[in-house]
C-alpha cells in the first residue's frame, strides 16, 4: 500500500516503494524546512538499501495489538505525529513491550498524553542487542553534501567519536572513515567477540551517500542507533529533513586571467594618496619605490601636484594612458565616486582597502552588496574591502599601509584572509628570510576576489611552486573543492584555518565578516583534496619553508641525531605522535658508526652523538654518523639536533653540502637547542645556504615532515 496524502499507513512493514515527486508524511518546522515521520524516514531507507527494523504504522489501539501480533513481542511502541519530531523528550517512546496487556496500557497512556494532537502509533520489533552506531548525512550549507558514521546510542554526545567524509563516497572511503574512529576496535572485534560486519556498515554509508548526491531536497539524515552484529545491521531510528526549495544556480565563474594585473600590473593608480609619511596612501607609494616597481604608478590626490616625486592627479579620468590596477585608500563615502571614475576611465582591477563593510555587521554587509554590484555591472574586479591588496617581489609591486622592507622572491605564495600577511609577517619574512616569496594576497572581506580565484590562479603560475592559505570562512565550497583539488595535484598547499572553537567563530563574524563552517567538514574537505592542514602560525611558516626547500620523501622513515638525549627522547616521542617511523639501525650502518663511536656508548637511532663529539670534535662527529644515517637504505630523512654552543661553531657547508647534494631525495631537518643570537643565526645562516630549514625545537621540524610525507602519500609516492 502507498503512503496515503495523510502520511499515514495501516499494516504494512517497511518495504521498498517506488520514490514520489512529492514528499509525503511531512509537516513544516521553518520556511521551506520540513521533516519526514519515523515511519516515511524508515521506508526511505529501505528504499536505498539500508537495513531498517521492522515498522508497523497504526491509527488505534486494535491496530496496534495487530501490528504486535504481526511483528511478535517484544516491541516498542512510538507516538507518530505531525507535531511530536523528538518522541523521547515528550514520552512518545515505550520499549520492551513484552505482551499484549503492556502495550494496551502503553497504548493508551499515550492516548491521554498526546490527546490534544493528531496521532497514530508506530509499532516496531525491538532489535536484539549489538554494537550501537549513529550514521548520517547532512547538505553542509558551504561544501554541500557529506556523511558521517560514529560510536552511537547512549555514547554519542560522551565520546563525539564521529568520522566525517565529503561525498561521494565509496566503498574504501566507507572503509576507510571505520578505521579512523577511536573506537575501531568494537568493530573489529575485542576481547575474544566477533569481529562485526563492517561490510553492511560501508554499503550503508555508501547507500547514504548515493541517496544525498539524487535527492537534493534532503538536507539532513540522522539514524541513531544502527545496530550492527557479526552479520547484519539494522537502522532503529531515522530522522529525515528536507528543504521543499533546495537551492539549484550554478554561477558562472570569472576567467583566472582576471586576476593577473592584481600581481602584474603596468600601470597602477593609488587613489588616496598623500604627502602625510603616517597616511596609508603615502606607505603604500613609499612601499612600491623601494620595492622597485618596474610599471608606471599614478599618485591621484585633487589638491597636490606631486607626491614623492611623482606627478599627482585630481581624478584617474585625467590620466590619458592605460591603467590597469587601482588601489583605493579613501574614506567609504567616496568610494562609490572612485569606482565610477575607474569605470570610466577602462579600470578592471581595484584593490579596495577601505574597511567598515560586512566587518561591521549586517548594515556594513548591506553597503558592501551595493558596492559590490556596482563594480561587478561595470565589469570591475574588486579585491575587498577591508584587503591591503598585494606583493609580487619580481615585479616590484608592494601595495601594503604598513612599510615593507624589499622581500626576495621565491616560490612560496601566500592567500591570507588577513592584512598581517603583507604587514607584520611581511616584515618578517623580509628580514628572517624562511623563504623567498612569489605572490601574497590579502583578500580581506571577499566581496569580490576569493579564495577560489587565486587558488585557480597560482595553480597555473609558473613563479608559484608552493601555496599557503589562511582562511576565516569559505565563499564557495564547491568550486573550493575544486580548486583545491586541482591546486593539489600540481603543487602543495598548506592550509591555516581560524574560528575552530565557538568563539574564534564568533571573533571572526565580527572580523571579516565571513561565516566559519564546520571544522570537521573542512577537515574532510582536506582529505577529499590534498591540502596540508596545520593549526597555528608556527606549523604553518615552518610547513611552507619545508616545501619550498626540500624533496618529498620516498618514505615516512626518520634518522635522528642529537647532541643531547633530551633530543632522541623529544625526537622519538614526536614521531611517534606524527606517525613517522625510526627505523633500527643496520648491521653495516652499525660498523660505519663504529668509526668515531667509542666501543662503550650505546648506538641506537636516534644516536645520542656527546661521545663521538668528545673523541672527534663536532665538525667530524656530525658529518660522519649524518654520512651513516644518510646511506642507510631505509632511512628516508634525517634530523639533525643541535645544542648550540661556542664548540658547535664549525663550517656547516663542508660538512653537510656533498651529503646532501648526493642524497636528492631525503630532506634533511635543523633543530637548535639554546645558544647566543649570533651562534644560532651561524646555524641558520650555514644551512640555509644549504636549502635546509632551521626550526627551534625538533618537534616542529618532525611535524613539518610528517606533512611533506603526507602530501607524498597523496601524490603517490609512498604507498599505504
Amino acid at each position: 500500500m502507498m503512503p496515503s496524502r495523510s502520511g499515514w499507513h495501516t499494516l504494512r512493514p517497511v518495504r521498498p516503494l517506488l520514490m514520489t515527486a512529492e514528499p509525503r508524511g511531512i509537516f513544516m518546522l521553518k520556511d521551506s524546512i520540513t521533516t519526514l515521520n519515523e515511519f516515511d524516514g524508515a521506508t526511505l531507507l529501505a528504499q536505498w538499501g539500508i537495513p531498517v527494523t521492522q515498522n508497523v504504522l497504526a491509527k488505534n489501539g486494535l491496530e496496534t495489538a495487530q501490528a504486535a501480533n504481526l511483528l511478535g513481542y517484544p516491541v516498542a511502541l512510538k507516538i507518530c505525529s505531525e507535531a511530536v519530531p523528538h518522541k523521547t523528550e515528550r514520552g512518545g517512546v515505550v520499549l520492551n513491550i513484552k505482551d499484549a496487556l503492556c502495550l494496551d496500557r502503553a497504548v493508551r497512556e499515550m492516548e491521554n498524553r498526546f490527546a490534544d494532537i493528531p496521532q497514530a502509533f508506530l509499532v516496531q520489533k525491538m532489535a536484539r542487542p549489538g554494537i550501537e552506531l549513529i550514521l548520517g548525512a547532512r547538505r553542509d550549507p558551504v561544501f554541500g553534501p557529506v556523511v558521517m558514521a560514529g560510536i552511537g546510542g547512549i555514547f554519542t554526545e560522551i565520546f563525539r567519536d564521529t568520522a566525517i567524509d565529503l561525498a561521494p563516497v565509496d566503498k574504501k572511503g566507507a572503509l576507510g572513515m571505520l578505521r579512523r574512529l577511536k573506537g575501531a576496535a568494537l568493530l573489529n572485534g575485542y576481547r575474544s567477540r566477533d569481529a562485526l560486519d563492517l561490510e553492511t556498515i560501508a554499503q550503508s554509508i555508501q547507500a547514504l551517500s548515493r541517496l544525498m548526491g539524487e535527492r537534493r531536497d534532503i538536507i539532513e539524515i540522522d539514524i541513531n542507533p544502527f545496530i550492527v552484529y557479526a552479520e547484519g545491521a539494522v537502522a532503529v531510528d531515522a530522522l529525515v529533513r528536507l528543504d521543499s526549495n533546495p537551492r539549484r544556480q550554478r554561477p558562472r565563474y570569472p576567467d583566472p586571467e582576471t586576476v593577473a594585473p592584481f600581481f602584474n600590473p603596468q600601470a597602477m593608480a593609488v587613489i588616496g594618496a598623500s604627502r602625510s609619511p603616517g597616511k596609508g596612501g603615502n606607505i603604500i607609494l613609499r612601499n612600491m619605490q623601494r620595492a622597485g616597481f618596474k610599471g608606471v604608478i599614478y599618485p591621484i590626490n585633487p589638491t597636490v601636484k606631486e607626491i614623492l616625486g611623482m606627478p599627482a592627479y585630481p581624478s584617474v579620468t585625467d590620466i590619458k594612458t592605460p591603467v590597469d590596477l587601482a588601489m583605493i585608500v579613501i574614506p567609504k563615502t567616496a568610494v562609490s565616486d572612485a569606482l565610477r571614475q575607474c569605470a570610466a576611465r577602462g579600470i578592471k582591477n581595484v584593490i579596495l582597502s577601505t574597511g567598515g563593510y560586512s566587518d561591521t555587521g549586517e548594515a556594513g554587509a548591506e553597503e558592501q552588496q551595493v558596492i559590490m554590484d556596482q563594480a561587478r555591472r561595470a565589469g570591475i574586479r574588486v579585491m575587498g574591502p577591508n584587503s591591503i591588496g598585494t606583493i609580487n617581489p619580481s615585479a616590484g609591486l608592494a601595495t601594503s599601509i604598513a612599510g615593507l622592507e624589499p622581500i626576495a622572491a621565491g616560490g612560496v605564495s601566500i592567500i591570507g584572509q588577513s592584512g598581517v600577511f603583507s604587514s607584520g609577517w611581511g616584515r618578517w619574512i623580509a628580514d628572517t628570510k624562511p623563504f623567498g616569496v612569489a605572490k601574497v594576497a590579502c583578500i580581506g572581506n571577499k566581496g569580490d576576489i576569493n579564495e577560489s580565484d587565486l587558488l585557480e590562479y597560482l595553480t597555473d603560475d609558473t613563479e608559484t611552486a608552493t601555496i599557503g592559505l589562511y582562511l576565516e570562512g569559505v565563499v564557495d565550497g564547491p568550486r573550493f573543492i575544486r580548486a583545491a583539488g586541482k591546486a593539489c595535484q600540481k603543487k602543495p598547499v598548506v592550509v591555516l584555518t581560524a574560528g575552530r572553537s565557538e568563539a574564534g567563530a564568533a571573533a571572526i563574524a565580527s572580523h571579516t565578516g565571513s561565516l566559519a563552517g564546520s571544522d570537521a567538514v573542512f577537515g574532510a574537505v582536506c582529505r577529499k583534496t590534498g591540502l596540508m592542514r596545520v593549526h597555528d602560525a608556527e606549523a604553518f611558516f615552518d610547513t611552507l619553508a619545508a616545501f619550498d626547500k626540500l624533496p618529498l620523501p620516498r618514505g615516512n622513515r626518520l634518522g635522528v641525531i642529537s647532541i643531547t638525549g633530551m633530543g632522541c627522547v623529544a625526537a622519538t616521542d614526536a614521531a611517534e605522535e606524527y606517525n613517522l617511523a625510526i627505523p633500527a639501525l643496520t648491521p653495516a650502518t652499525l660498523v660505519k658508526l663504529g668509526e668515531v663511536m667509542p666501543p662503550w656508548a650505546p648506538v641506537r637511532n636516534p644516536i645520542d652523538t656527546w661521545s663521538a663529539i668528545e673523541q672527534h670534535g663536532s665538525h667530524k662527529a656530525m658529518r660522519h654518523i649524518s654520512q651513516c644515517l644518510m646511506d642507510q637504505k631505509d632511512i628516508d630523512a634525517l634530523l639533525v639536533i643541535f645544542v648550540v654552543m661556542p664548540e658547535s661553531v664549525f663550517d656547516i657547508s663542508e660538512a653537510f653540502a656533498d651529503i646532501i647534494a648526493s642524497h636528492p631525495h631525503k630532506p634533511v631537518f635543523v633543530s637548535c637547542y639554546g645558544g647566543t643570537a649570533r651562534e644560532i643565526a651561524h646555524i641558520h645562516d650555514g644551512f640555509r645556504a644549504l636549502s635546509v630549514p632551521c626550526s627551534p625545537t625538533p618537534e616542529r621540524a618532525i611535524y613539518a615532515l610528517s606533512l611533506l610525507a603526507d602530501y607524498a602519500r597523496f601524490r603517490g609516492m609512498i604507498r599505504g
